[in-house]
């Protein structure tokens, strides 16, 4: 496989784009032997995953990534009917990289590298790198650029609670994570600016700035996409009224349920149910 240029893939880590079908699931297979980081580039992505007891789901937003160990092919897919385009970054790195750091760091313990792997964690260092590592390789660059990336990467997936615990002030992926937690567990009730400062131990204004600039979007941006997002996997997977749907979901009536739904998939909920019926 080669850029646009027709330059090999790089040895030190591969890259690249994937655009999810409309109205379709994804499946990729991580390759053995090698660790991927799955990051959203634009679009709503759904992301499915097995284990002993079946098949999961979880929704992938800007700013979070998954961490796959190269076993089972997991699925992604968008909802029906959306205006943009789901698109996924895959960063797949050899696991003798994480051997070598391990080497030369005798701090790192690293025993079993599935201690790495997880469906969603909120990472904003490693969803930043996706489009920069796409730019270089479209534009050839050397090597040496992939190696260096790789070896950032290793070394903020080895180290990452140490960096969170020294840094006392600020947003850190820690407190991103449990803002974002808050937000998916209680979508239903009125959550204010307030209320997610205090779940990120900030003051209103810091964490307003600060959340931002990790994720891209402001705080009610990115609760707000969640709850759109939730609300097209209540239309497609339950019988609930469709005002049930968006009670359940934090819109305070119909119509603000409708107007919103509106504005970011260009088409009611109820035309949303009807295009992902089965015909």
């Amino acid at each position: 496989m080669a850029n646009s240029r027709g330059v090999p893939l790089w040895d030190s880590l591969t890259i690249e784009r994937r655009i999810i079908p409309d109205q379709g699931r994804m499946t990729y297979q991580p390759r053995q032997d090698w660790f991927t980081i799955v990051a959203p580039l634009r679009g709503l992505c759904q992301f499915e995953y097995p284990d002993d007891s079946g098949w999961h789901r979880t929704t992938l937003v800007s700013g979070d990534t998954s961490r796959l160990v190269g076993k089972s092919a997991v699925r992604l897919w968008q909802p029906p009917a959306g205006k943009q385009r789901a698109e996924v970054a895959f960063i797949a790195l050899p696991t003798q990289h994480f051997r070598y750091y391990a080497d030369e760091h005798p701090e790192v313990d690293l025993r079993d590298l599935s201690s790495l792997e997880t469906p969603r964690v909120f990472d904003p260092v490693a969803a930043a790198m996706a489009p920069g590592l796409l730019r270089a390789h479209d534009a050839g660059v050397g090597e040496h650029y992939a190696f260096r990336a790789a070896h950032y990467l290793t070394a903020h997936l080895l180290h990452p609670h140490i960096d969170q615990r020294s840094d006392t002030h600020g947003l850190n992926p820690e407190r991103l994570l449990a803002v974002t937690d808050y937000m998916r567990e209680n979508l239903a009730a009125h959550i204010t600016l307030e209320d997610m400062a205090r779940e990120a131990l900030l003051s209103r204004y810091h964490f307003v700035r600060q959340f931002s600039t990790a994720t891209g979007k402001t705080p009610v941006q990115y609760l707000t996409e969640l709850r759109v997002e939730t609300a097209c996997h209540l239309l497609t997977t339950s019988g609930e009224l469709i005002s049930q749907v968006g009670t359940r979901c934090g819109f305070p009536n119909a119509g603000n349920f409708a107007r919103v739904f509106r504005k970011h998939l260009g088409c009611s909920p109820l035309q949303y149910r009807q295009r992902s019926e089965p015909s």
